[in-house]
């Protein structure tokens, strides 16, 4: 079954009309906006929390230089109990990913 021209530029036109309203018309939330472009919400969520923990946080380099200065001139010490955690928390981590 073929479609004709004429009902090929009858959908065309509605579309081109349905666009042009939808760019005309103000946004008023990031659901609207979403919703606009065929966009879910949890895909905005989970690309917002993304971009926001990809952002620099400025208190790192403060953190840092703190730290290597601690390191330097030896007073930065490891507690042997948070070690032991931080190492089952990473071997708890490491084996979850293989399930």
């Amino acid at each position: 079954m073929q479609i004709s021209p004429q009902e090929v530029g009858k959908i065309q036109k509605a579309t081109q009309r349905a666009r042009s309203q939808a760019a005309e018309a103000p946004v008023r939330s990031v659901e609207d906006l979403a919703a606009r472009h065929g966009v879910k919400m949890d895909e905005v969520r989970r690309f917002s929390q993304r971009a926001i923990a990809a952002e620099e946080d400025v208190l790192r380099e403060r953190r840092l230089r703190d730290l290597a200065k601690r390191v330097a001139d030896g007073s930065y010490r490891v507690d042997a109990a948070d070690l032991v955690d931080m190492a089952e928390r990473r071997a708890i981590a490491d084996r979850a990913a293989e399930l």
